[in-house]
């Protein structure tokens, strides 16, 4: 098994690059709530968007279940054979359905098709999974022995390991599927929210000048964000407790 690493033995590189981010992050979300486009700005025809809101619209109002419904099938098979195409899908939930219930649909037809993933791997292509990226799967063992579920909610926040392999990896671990359904629907719900809140954006707006607005930018800014804050926070929280735990066997052995 391999040796664990702590968030201690982050290299002084990557806590640099980290903290460089977070700094253009919340300068963006400062600048998106000062600034405003002038009233004369040369914006591009808004035809486009205009008659793509048209079209969803109409499909959604002559048949709102097997719209839903559609889309939920959709976004599901997408998810299952990790195939592009899962973010306009989500774009169009918001611009169709709005933010609330089209997050709810996007996370729901997203881990349902992780899951079925996962149980291929586990049940279907076990044996050919595990020669051809089983020496990935070791590191993925490591990891959940060291962090348990959390570290399969960490790749969902921000996936070190490609998305098309975390699904059958998992399936390859000796997690319950219970409990991998619901850290997967709880690790990529701020991703889906950001994803449909984008859409109903879209959905309301008149025009191009519309998506300049300071407010969406600076809420899909801090969306974007919180699956980083989250992870730092665990990490933090962690190595905490791994420096209490080191100052209580300390002074047990004095």
């Amino acid at each position: 098994m391999l040796p664990a690493r702590t968030p201690a033995t982050a290299s002084p590189g990557r806590r640099l690059l980290l903290g460089l981010a977070l700094a253009l992050g919340l300068f963006a979300v400062g600048m998106a709530s000062w600034w405003q486009p002038p009233a004369d700005w040369p914006w591009p025809d808004a035809s486009w968007l205009l008659l793509r809101q048209a079209e969803l619209r109409s499909l959604q109002a002559d048949g709102p279940w097997a719209f839903a419904g559609g889309l939920f099938l959709l976004l599901t098979l997408l998810s299952a054979l990790a195939l592009p195409g899962c973010s306009v899908l989500a774009l169009a939930a918001g611009m169709a359905m709005g933010w609330l219930p089209g997050t709810a649909l996007v996370v729901l037809a997203s881990t349902v098709g992780a899951t079925l993933s996962f149980l291929a791997a586990r049940h279907l292509w076990r044996d050919s999974l595990h020669r051809r990226w089983g020496h990935r799967l070791v590191r993925v063992q490591a990891g959940l022995a060291r962090d348990g579920a959390f570290y399969l909610f960490s790749l969902r926040l921000a996936p070190v390991i490609p998305y098309a392999l975390i699904n059958p990896l998992m399936g390859m671990s000796a997690m319950p599927t219970r409990q991998f359904f619901g850290v997967s629907l709880l690790g990529m719900l701020a991703g889906s929210a950001a994803y449909v809140y984008a859409g109903t954006a879209l959905g309301q707006a008149g025009g191009w000048h519309d998506l300049a607005s300071p407010s969406l930018w600076a809420g899909l800014l801090l969306l974007a964000g919180l699956p980083w804050a989250a992870r730092w926070g665990w990490r933090w929280k962690k190595r905490r407790a791994g420096q209490h735990a080191a100052t209580a066997r300390a002074g047990r052995s004095r």
